[in-house]
């Protein structure tokens, strides 16, 4: 019977030291105030993948209960490039502080660019708190749905749904205080619009130059391989102009490390030119050993295959973007 009492008799001794570590725990957090944050999308326009930017009109507000707090003035834009507030003021109803202001500003946008023109693009907002952290502070979302203006029209875009959520910012400094153990965490809200781009009247203005270059080319079957200057001709005048087409698409797209769409319909093309070169080639060869029905033979498959690896490897591509 000893055995069985004491370890429950040495348990509730430390009750008391639990209850004062938890204690300590709930007071503390306790002790962190709470800032509900909101916004409200009036405009967006600008967007420019060239500056890796796009601009923003809209109106933000801060609930929040110590007067102390200033979220007006200590809570920034994280992701801006530059921003403008105007209009700013500070009521307090039934002991809660509202704070709104009207901001303009020009966001940082890391486009994603791999499937352009079908690419789909994820705008963020952030308010990240720069005085007090985590300890101190935290900041939360007002409402559950980023609130945006339904008549939001964004040229060349299709606004296709939005969403907000709270977070924290990590920093690998303690930024010089001292209470800090070389890390620091400071709280954010952030608000997201996703977007889809108005794809296929954008695509068949890049891309129609290219197939027509590529069809110019492929013509080059359908000439006797005794006409050597027209059938190879055909092919390199349709290559340059596959080429320029190129230069002309990149000059709207930044230069990005991924392999694009745009660099797999045009390398796709200079790959079939440069094979239908090398079918022209053997064509003639079987000419000149005066083999004609095989060479007919031969230009009438070729051209079949051609075509038809063309077509399917482009749909491919294109439905791989989409």
């Amino acid at each position: 019977m000893r055995l069985y009492l004491v370890a429950p008799t040495r348990f509730l001794l430390f009750l008391p030291l639990l209850s004062i570590l938890f204690g300590a725990q709930s007071s503390a957090q306790n002790k962190r105030d709470t800032v509900t944050a909101g916004i409200y999308l009036k405009t967006l326009n600008n967007i420019n993948s060239g500056t890796f930017s796009y601009d923003v009109d809209l109106w933000m507000w801060y609930h929040f209960k110590n007067d102390t707090l200033k979220p007006l003035q200590t809570v920034e834009i994280a992701n801006a490039k530059r921003y403008e507030y105007s209009n700013g003021s500070d009521t307090v109803i039934k002991g809660m502080h509202w704070s709104s202001q009207n901001c303009k500003a020009t966001i940082n946008q890391n486009w994603n660019l791999e499937h352009y023109p079908f690419d789909h693009q994820k705008l963020e907002i952030v308010l990240e708190e720069t005085q007090q952290d985590t300890r101190n502070l935290i900041m939360q979302v007002d409402k559950k749905e980023y609130q945006f203006n339904k008549n939001i029209d964004v040229k060349g875009w299709i606004v296709d749904s939005a969403r907000c959520w709270n977070g924290t910012s990590h920093y690998n400094s303690d930024f010089g205080d001292p209470n800090l153990n070389g890390e620091s965490n400071y709280s954010k809200v952030n608000f997201t619009i996703f977007l889809s781009r108005k794809c296929w009247s954008l695509f068949f203005k890049l891309f129609t130059g290219c197939y027509v270059a590529f069809l110019v080319s492929f013509m080059a079957f359908f000439i006797k391989p005794i006409y050597v200057d027209p059938r190879f001709g055909l092919t390199l005048g349709g290559l340059f102009a596959a080429v320029g087409n190129k230069y002309v698409v990149d000059s709207n797209i930044p230069s990005s490390i991924s392999f694009s769409l745009a660099d797999q319909i045009h390398d796709c093309t200079f790959v079939y030119m440069f094979l239908t070169i090398a079918l022209s080639i053997i064509s003639l060869k079987n000419d000149d050993e005066g083999k004609l029905k095989k060479q007919i033979k031969f230009d009438r498959y070729a051209a079949c295959v051609v075509l038809f690896s063309y077509i399917l490897l482009n749909t491919y591509f294109i439905i791989h973007a989409l």
